[in-house]
């Protein structure tokens, strides 16, 4: 199947309405800040242990690897921080986790605290953000290999083998050495100021500059289509009793799947197909799979998933609906793509990616950027007092995407 440019404009345009603002991400650098800050206070329970010297605290997950997006009914972002400190040798599986939950009391601006099985979780307006100990292994060691610690309600606690740092460094390594050729990026970051929704509160972000602490936006492909997909992964799982698939084992997949040469819609379909193939395999054995951090063996990504063969054909199922939706959405007219990208990816942020795509098609100008998306959920537009809801009511033009430019907007993959 060869490239569809127009059908990845529209994909980018939902791609880039998905993700972090630069104002977001200035946000989030000051939760990272105020993080390390209220932990080393003097009434920290935890401050003995943090010394600048040896003690770490950083991002890792998903906006370690550039793929964070919102998630849930109320778009949020979900944000991971480790912090290492050398754990007494008298502390059972249970206790660092305990000190962590009492250090984060009364941290600023945060709504409810939740100690989970393996993080203390911080819920924000529209943000969370999942803290996780790590006892560094003694020198010499792999930079930043260490144990995690499982400690559940019930039931006896363990520690986990892990090095996400190392993981991210690998994800990274991978994508930026295939570079870019054909305008992709470029295409991508049009897409990203005209589409870019501040979903946080600017004001809160306001800070003198200070050396960067995030890893720098990670844009290719592989992430582009790796944020589509968690997408939809999120909305399939939203109401479901089964577990979802670990974010970093679909993230390596994400990688391990190759380089598609048929565009963001090529890179999707890959990644799909991949994680079918990992399912067949995975069903005919009723085990597995057993994915390992690359860099670090004893890292299991997906350590407790999946637990049953139901879990298996879940996700297997999701992937064929996935390929069959996006083919369907390919021939179609804009109003049925609108109609499945919606069950895809939400309605909301689809309706916005089917306005754009309008006002390319008509000509128009509508690019302001960096919108603000109120708890209400309105959107409101910075350089008019219009409602931009009341566009949803214009008529979207026919057209379909195997002919053709778009307002002569043409955007090529790799």
């Amino acid at each position: 199947m060869s490239k569809d440019p127009n059908f990845d404009d529209f994909l980018l345009d939902v791609a880039t309405s998905l993700e972090l603002s630069d104002n977001d991400r200035r946000l989030v650098e000051s939760r990272y800040r105020e993080l390390k800050a209220h932990l080393e206070r003097p009434s920290s329970p935890l401050k003995d242990y943090l010394v600048d010297s040896e003690s770490r605290i950083y991002a890792q997950g998903s906006i370690s690897i550039g793929a964070t997006i919102v998630s849930g009914d109320d778009d949020r972002f979900d944000l991971d921080a480790m912090v290492e400190i050398n754990v007494p040798a008298g502390w059972d599986n249970d206790r660092a986790l305990d000190l962590l939950y009492d250090a984060l009391q009364g941290f600023p601006n945060v709504r409810e605290i939740e100690r989970c099985t393996r993080c203390i979780q911080m819920r924000f307006a529209t943000m969370h953000l999942d803290v996780t100990i790590m006892d560094p292994y003694t020198a010499p060691r792999n930079e930043r290999e260490g144990e995690i610690f499982h400690s559940p309600d019930q039931g006896q606690g363990y520690r986990v083998a892990a090095n996400p740092f190392g993981f991210a460094v690998w994800f990274r390594g991978n994508v930026e050495e295939r570079g870019d050729s054909n305008g992709f990026l470029k295409n991508l970051s049009d897409r990203r100021i005209a589409n870019a929704v501040d979903r946080l509160d600017i004001r809160a972000a306001e800070q003198d500059d200070l050396p960067p602490i995030l890893p720098v936006r990670l844009d290719s492909l592989e992430v582009v289509a790796l944020k589509l997909v968690k997408r939809y992964l999120n909305l399939r799982y939203e109401n479901r009793k089964l577990k979802k698939p670990p974010s970093v084992y679909v993230s390596k997949l994400a990688i391990t799947c190759g380089r598609s040469r048929e565009g963001l819609a090529g890179q999707i379909r890959a990644l799909a197909s991949h994680i079918i193939g990992q399912m067949d395999l995975a069903l005919s054995e009723n085990t597995g799979p057993d994915e390992r951090n690359p860099v670090f063996f004893l890292d299991r990504l997906n350590d407790r998933w999946p637990a049953t063969q139901d879990d298996r054909r879940t996700l297997r199922q999701d992937m064929v609906d996935l390929l069959e939706a996006m083919e369907r959405a390919r021939k179609g007219t804009i109003q049925e793509i609108f109609a499945t990208f919606g069950e895809l990816f939400g309605e909301t942020i689809s309706r916005k990616a089917a306005l754009r795509l309008r006002d390319r098609e008509a000509g128009g100008s509508n690019t302001s950027p960096n919108r603000f998306l109120k708890e209400t959920g309105t959107v409101v537009s910075a350089a008019t007092a219009t409602p931009a809801i009341a566009k949803v009511s214009r008529p979207v033009p026919e057209h379909r995407f195997h002919g053709g430019m778009i307002g002569g907007a043409k955007t090529k993959g790799d």
